[in-house]
């Protein structure tokens, strides 16, 4: 077994994942260190903004080259969600006084995909005839 199939099955991230994890970790230290981590955060969010707008647009592509390559950003997007997310409620910390607030805005940022991933399966499921739902 190669030692990157090793580390995809330990971790369940490729190697490039988990580089490009630690490159924002270390540019979070550095701005931290700078003091400019409201800079770095600013920039590494629009930065996955810009990756997500992308991977919307390059999934809908003719050529299959350019559909792969918004693969590879679902992929990164997905994987990197997390943590834009938490970036994002530090940055609102910053900015919303009431406590209240920012829980609540917290919770729609990191559970809101979740809730509209699990609502559309329900309305998929709910087209399907009972029929077709038991195989047996």
């Amino acid at each position: 077994m190669k030692w990157q199939q090793h580390v995809r099955d330990v971790t369940g991230l490729s190697c490039w994942q988990i580089m490009l994890h630690m490159l924002i970790v270390a540019l979070l230290v550095m701005g931290w260190m700078s003091g400019s981590l409201v800079r770095v955060g600013l920039g590494l969010c629009v930065l996955y903004g810009v990756s997500v707008l992308l991977m919307l647009f390059l999934q809908r592509h003719h050529d299959a080259r350019w559909r792969g390559i918004g693969d590879v950003l679902e992929e990164l997007t997905t994987t990197w969600y997390f943590g834009a997310s938490l970036i994002v409620i530090w940055l609102l910390s910053r900015v919303l006084p009431n406590h209240f607030i920012l829980a609540a805005a917290g919770l729609v940022i990191l559970a809101g995909p979740a809730v509209v991933s699990l609502l559309t399966k329900e309305r998929k499921l709910g087209n399907i005839s009972a029929k077709q739902r038991i195989r047996r």
